[in-house]
């Protein structure tokens, strides 16, 4: 097989004219390859292994030593490609020179450009479509107590529903819509490396005020590390943690009201009278009380006294929702830390329907030695929800003129 290949090559390589009795050979095709070697160095002249050295337009190619050293047989006017993660790629043309020395800068990469997705690494620009990032401010500006409320709309391919407005109540997500008619859709959450998805924890635990930044991977190469798990895609939480310096001490919180956008609007006193009339017209076996103008003796005292209830006015209030938190962070020369505590409060618009969470989060790094890194990532989360599903037709068809308590005060 090698044979075979190597004489048709040969056969593309020569262009014969028959002139003659002669054979005239095209010069270009004759250029004989030659070895090229030299060393890979970062801007402070130490070696760089692993640079990857590759002939442009082709796959032929090495990587530098342990030392930076490289070598590789290319013909004269060939361009070699040098990349390294965090460098500048340089691009350098093979002339009549058999030794390269290059010096790679890395002043105009920062880390953001590189996106580790499953066992391997890409630039970000080539991952656009794969790699979503939520905006930090975002995080920390938006009045919600879910960290999904705040991905919701600004996340390509990720949908966000709140399919509820019951305080306390998460939405429900997907990662480049419906997979499955019957398992589970919603994506592998990992908060801090941890996965939070299949254990007994939740998204609400999560203080959004603690959070430093959520990447959201939503192509098979992007959560292959995650296998089977990462069917659904992968969102990435991580949470703030301490830096060199002095502590610093932060306090966030807001306070506002809440209501119900369009009311549903019941029927009137005399809307009800009229169809009780026209059901007892209808109906002779079952005339108006009394000969009145209701149907209920429970009714006839208020429509006595002319005394009407609004009950979706009675089932409903002004919402009033707050947040608090405060956090301490900061760190000496191996030490790092951030502390903080925070305080949810939701009264909901439907009378009943509270929630709160109370929050702790620690979050420390030691340098135990030059090499290793030790700490701990825990957090302290406490609910308490109340209310359940509220049906606001009862309240618009219920009579205005039925009674709300008993003689002894009770419903």
């Amino acid at each position: 097989v090698v044979a075979c290949v190597m004489g048709l090559g040969m056969n593309q390589s020569f262009a014969s004219e028959n002139r003659g009795n002669g054979i005239e050979l095209n010069s270009s095709t004759l250029q004989q390859k030659s070895t090229v070697t030299g060393k890979v160095v970062d801007k402070m002249g130490d070696a760089l292994p692993g640079v990857s050295v590759v002939v442009k337009g082709t796959t032929i190619g090495t990587v530098t030593d342990i030392d930076g050293h490289f070598s590789l047989q290319v013909e004269p006017g060939s361009r070699l490609v040098f990349s390294f993660i965090g460098m500048v790629s340089q691009e350098i043309k093979v002339d009549a020179q058999t030794n390269i020395d290059v010096k790679m800068d890395d002043t105009s990469i920062g880390v953001n450009e590189v996106v580790v997705v499953g066992y391997g690494t890409q630039k970000k620009s080539d991952i656009t479509g794969s790699v979503t990032s939520v905006p930090r401010d975002r995080l920390a500006k938006l009045p919600v107590n879910n960290v999904m409320q705040a991905i919701q709309g600004v996340a390509a391919g990720v949908t966000v529903t709140q399919s509820s407005s019951i305080p306390g109540d998460a939405p429900s997500s997907l990662v480049r819509g419906r997979g499955s008619i019957n398992a589970d859709n919603n994506p592998y959450i990992v908060v801090d490396g941890i996965p939070l998805t299949k254990t007994d924890a939740s998204i609400n635990d999560i203080n959004p005020n603690d959070i430093e930044s959520v990447e959201i991977l939503k192509d098979a190469s992007a959560v292959a590390i995650y296998g089977t798990n990462g069917a659904n895609g992968v969102i990435l939480i991580t949470t703030k943690r301490g830096n060199l310096g002095a502590p610093t001490i932060r306090y966030n919180g807001y306070m506002g009201v809440e209501g119900i956008a369009h009311v549903l609007e019941p029927g009137s006193a005399e809307q009800l009278k009229a169809r009780y009339a026209e059901f007892a017209r209808v109906e002779p076996s079952m005339p108006l009380y009394k000969d009145s103008e209701i149907r209920y003796e429970s009714e006839y005292e208020n429509w006595k006294n002319n005394k009407t209830i609004d009950w979706i006015d009675e089932v409903t209030q002004t919402g009033i929702i707050q947040d608090h938190n405060i956090n301490i962070s900061g760190g000496a020369e191996r030490v790092r830390y951030y502390v903080s505590g925070g305080v949810f409060d939701q009264k909901g618009v439907i009378k009943g329907y509270n929630y709160k969470r109370y929050s702790v989060r620690t979050n420390i790094d030691m340098d135990v030695t030059n090499y290793m890194t030790v700490g701990t990532s825990s957090v302290l989360a406490m609910h308490n929800k109340d209310g359940g599903r509220a049906n606001l037709l009862n309240a618009a068809a219920m009579s205005p003129y039925a009674t709300m308590y008993n003689a002894d005060g009770t419903y």
